[in-house]
């Protein structure tokens, strides 16, 4: 299982894990850079959703073609069903977020807290990100075997 979780992003950053990473980090540098590297990791995830999402859609085009010229069905079907839930899972990714101030006096607490809920955000999308990208990998992968199925006239 912790191979799966490794590879997935699962258990890779829990709470306490991110937490402790962030002290860390702060011991050595500014709060403002390490916010500002952590957004920065954020902003090229949701890019990287984007433009998965872009991918996805062109391979259901490519699917409805693939059915049109006789691949399998069965293949075809599943392919879609993977693009659209990994279509849906990238839209969580998506979505905007607000995230309020710490109600805190402190301002190294405060730092600490509000560079926390950016972090969160980041830990929670990865493995989201990676789950629909492996699932829109394996549909490419049924798309390939069908055509070399309809190229081949195994059915």
């Amino acid at each position: 299982m912790s191979v799966w979780r490794q590879l997935i992003g699962f258990g890779a950053m829990s709470e306490d894990m991110v937490r402790n990473e962030l002290a860390t980090t702060l011991r050595f540098r500014g709060a403002a850079v390490v916010r500002s590297e952590i957004s920065d990791n954020l902003a090229h995830l949701t890019q990287k959703a984007g433009a998965l999402l872009a991918a996805q859609a062109i391979f259901i085009v490519v699917v409805t073609w693939g059915t049109e010229h006789g691949w399998p069905r069965v293949m075809a079907l599943i392919s879609v069903l993977l693009l659209v839930v990994a279509a849906l899972l990238v839209l969580t990714l998506l979505r905007s977020i607000y995230m309020p101030a710490p109600r805190i006096d402190d301002a190294e607490t405060y730092a600490f807290e509000d560079i926390l809920s950016v972090a969160r955000v980041l830990a929670s999308r990865g493995p989201r990100f990676n789950i629909a990208l492996y699932m829109t990998f394996l549909s490419v992968i049924l798309l390939g075997l069908g055509a070399i199925d309809a190229a081949l006239g195994w059915a």
